[in-house]
């Protein structure tokens, strides 16, 4: 007989189809304004929503520096498992995520063999979470969105 060992037990709370994700990270003594110089790039917020096009269930995503920049908060919400939305940020965006948190203290880099524990150790869940419309994930706002685009169209052409 075959035994499968248990998946971890992972933070965040969940409402439907969608988990929250809130990490907390102390910022290297005097790294607090190349952060901001990094948040502040023009190019980082087209790259940001160029990332979550790319991962497909993320559903948004903010980084938060506080206490005088000595503290970093990254907070998302996404469908699915935690353990696929964590390996398809190190496939798809290791890049940002070592270029930011470079200047948290500890960070082992996005490859590490050790990233999923440095992230759960990290991690916070939230007191309290929900969404509008807990089912509906990623993909179907977009396919939502796109008939009700095909809709609209139609009935300009008929008006």
């Amino acid at each position: 007989m075959t035994t499968h060992p248990e998946k971890p037990a992972r933070p965040g709370a969940i409402d439907g189809r969608t988990s929250e994700f809130t990490l907390f990270f102390k910022v290297k003594p005097g790294h607090g304004k190349l952060l901001r110089d990094i948040f502040q790039q023009r190019s980082f917020d087209q790259l940001s929503r160029q990332v979550t096009e790319q991962i497909g269930t993320l559903h948004d995503a903010r980084w938060v520096l506080f206490d005088e920049d000595t503290r970093l908060m990254f907070a998302t919400s996404f469908d699915g498992d935690w353990d696929v939305y964590i390996e398809e940020f190190a496939r798809r965006i290791p890049q940002i995520f070592d270029d930011i948190l470079t200047h948290a203290e500890d960070y082992p880099g996005i490859n590490a063999p050790v990233i999923k524990e440095y992230i759960v150790a990290h991690q916070v869940t939230a007191c309290s979470y929900f969404r509008a419309i807990p089912d509906a994930t990623v993909r179907d706002l977009r396919k939502a969105r796109a008939v009700y685009k095909a809709y609209d169209k139609l009935v300009e052409e008929y008006s």
